[in-house]
This record gives structure tokens, C-alpha cells and sequence, in this order.
């Protein structure tokens, strides 16, 4: 039967793709380290790794090995972290994963709630939906701001909280056509370069889906990860960008803020595994977020 050494011991390789490092990581001889590899390997009878002299790839039975192995281990640790927290009143960590137009809200709120619980320890991560979704799925985050569930699937469920809903606006240079408007169809985007966000961005959905409801195909200057980067491009009138209305009232880069029409609109919701009960530092963050004026109304 393998144990949580086995795994712990796999997944590091797993990560690596280098033996060596995966032994200086756990640490503990390379030698020892090959020898418990091969041990599961002939207990599963499946090839883990390819392996020659130059290189360490997983094979299609490790790949799915190491999905299970992160799922596993997470609620290991959760586990742990759970008893702990009810011998001890609520403590323990949560790993949460935050849109990034979410960052600068969430600042203040996280404040509040590590005042009032200073024995959690909050870990941000900061990705985008898609990174999000499997971290989740992959217990690598126990909680994360999404912009869009995905499908419901038997064993992958997650339970969720809405978190409320913003207009999306666009920003462009101060001296740029569309600066003097204060509401402009989307359509007037049509041909338009905008700083679009990157693949797997549920933002960058919504923008793409808003402009083809409205016939309009914008030319994509730049794709980024970062709102910042998006707002000095709109700045200098190298490009537009289209952002949740909070970021486009930040401080910052001064840049017109455009409303548009139809008004495109972002609903982001706290999510977490529907199947994995939440320890007591993640239920007191729940509970946290529920009843905070901010979301109070949104969620009841």
C-alpha cells in the first residue's frame, strides 16, 4: 500500500523532473531517494518516469499519479491543519488564490479579517481563472476568487460565494478620440488596438464576448497579465484597455475613463471544493466574507 512519504517523495521528482534536486529539496541521499521511486513504481507496476541520462519526463500514468498525489497530500495537510484548529481555537492557513482586479480590494478586507483571527495565516496567490480552477481541483489553493465557474462536474463541484458585480470601462489616453465621451457604444470599439489580458483571463471572456455580440473586432496590441501595464499603454495612447471600473479609479497613470454600452459586467464569487469540508480557519474566512457589509446584501 503506498504512503504519504511515497507520494511526497514522487510528487517532488514529479515537479523537478530532476532526481537530484527532488533530493535536495526532500533532503535525503539521490540514491535513497531513486531506490523509493523504483520501490513504487514495481508496487503500482507502471513506469512513473521516462528517464535516460539527460532527462526525466512522467509518463501518462505518472501524469495521472501526480494529480491524485496533490489532491492527496493537500488533504493530508488540511487534515492536520483542521485538528490543530479545533484543539486550539480557530488558526491555521489558507492558501488563496485572487483575481488580480481584486488585489487592492481585498487588501483592506484581508486586513479586517486577520485582525479579528490573528493566529490564520493567509497565503495569496495571485493568477488568473484558469490557474485558479485547477489549483483548486489540484489542491494546491483552498480557496480563490473566480469571474467563472466551470462546469459542475461529479467529484470536481465547487460551492460558492458571490462576491457582488462591477461595471467594465474602457481607459484610453486623455487626448484620444473617445476621451470627451462619457458613454460610448461597443461597437465604437470596432477596429479599436486595445492591451487585451492573456489567454485563460475571464476578463478578457468578457471583453471578447461583449465585442462580438456587437459586431466589433478590436485589433490586440498587447496581451498582458497586468492591469498596470494595460493602464501606462492606455496612457500614452498606445492602446486602449477595457478593466473592472475600480482599477480604472485607481490612482495611477492618469487616463479617461469611458463607460460603455451595453455595459459589459464582471460577478467575481469565493469558491472552494464542495467535496473537501472547509477547516476552521477557511469556515471562519467564509463566514467572514458572508457577513461583511461589503457582500452582506450580495450573498443573502
Amino acid at each position: 500500500m503506498m504512503g504519504s512519504r511515497q507520494l511526497e517523495y514522487f510528487r517532488a521528482v514529479a515537479r523537478e523532473l530532476h532526481f537530484t534536486r527532488a533530493a535536495e529539496e526532500l533532503q535525503i541521499a539521490q540514491p535513497a531517494l531513486s531506490q523509493q521511486i523504483r520501490k513504487l513504481e514495481r508496487q503500482l507496476g507502471v513506469a512513473l518516469f521516462d528517464r535516460d541520462n539527460h532527462r526525466v519526463e512522467l509518463t501518462p500514468a505518472g501524469a495521472a499519479l501526480l494529480e491524485h498525489a496533490e489532491r492527496i497530500l493537500a488533504d493530508i495537510t488540511a487534515v492536520e491543519e483542521e485538528m490543530h484548529g479545533w484543539a486550539a481555537g480557530t488558526r491555521g492557513r489558507i492558501r488563496l488564490g485572487i483575481a488580480r482586479g481584486l488585489t487592492v480590494r481585498f487588501a483592506r478586507l484581508l486586513a479586517e479579517f486577520s485582525a479579528g483571527f490573528p493566529a490564520v495565516d493567509v497565503e495569496l496567490r495571485e493568477n488568473n481563472t484558469e490557474e485558479m480552477i485547477a489549483g483548486l481541483h489540484g489542491g494546491r489553493l483552498d480557496a480563490a476568487t473566480v469571474v467563472r465557474l466551470p462546469p459542475q462536474e461529479e467529484g470536481r463541484r465547487l460551492a460558492s460565494l458571490p462576491l457582488g458585480e462591477e461595471p467594465l470601462v474602457l481607459i484610453t489616453a486623455e487626448s484620444a478620440p473617445l476621451a470627451g465621451r462619457y458613454r460610448v457604444p461597443v461597437a465604437a470599439l470596432d477596429g479599436i488596438e486595445l492591451a487585451c489580458f492573456a489567454p485563460g483571463s475571464a476578463i478578457r471572456e468578457i471583453v471578447l464576448s461583449a465585442l462580438a455580440a456587437a459586431g466589433a473586432a478590436a485589433r490586440i496590441r498587447l496581451e498582458t497579465r497586468e492591469y498596470s501595464t494595460a493602464r501606462a499603454m492606455a496612457s500614452v495612447g498606445l492602446a486602449a484597455a477595457v478593466v473592472p471600473r475600480s482599477i480604472a479609479e485607481e490612482p495611477g497613470l492618469p487616463v479617461a475613463v469611458v463607460r460603455l454600452d451595453p455595459e459589459p459586467t464582471w460577478a467575481p464569487s469565493l469558491a472552494w471544493p464542495a467535496g473537501r469540508r472547509p477547516g476552521p480557519a477557511l469556515s471562519a474566512f467564509i463566514a467572514f466574507m458572508r457577513d461583511h457589509p461589503d457582500f452582506a446584501s450580495v450573498a443573502s
